[in-house]
């Protein structure tokens, strides 16, 4: 059990890592004032990324 725990953590950790990319990445785009088009896409894959950690946060937090 303990290493679900820790393979659920480990993922969980991942997605933090790819959400703080992602708003890094919008950051930077919209510093290098980009095309309103470029600033949307990354904001869409920022939330879809969001969700998908929460989601799974959520899952994780009612299984136990």
């Amino acid at each position: 059990m303990d290493q679900a725990k820790e393979l659920r953590r480990y993922f969980l950790n991942d997605k933090r890592q790819n959400i703080l990319m992602l708003q890094k990445q919008v950051r930077q785009l919209i510093i290098q004032k980009k095309e309103r088009i470029e600033i949307n896409l990354g904001l869409v894959a920022l939330e879809e990324a969001w969700i998908a950690f929460e989601r799974e946060n959520n899952e994780a937090a009612l299984s136990h």
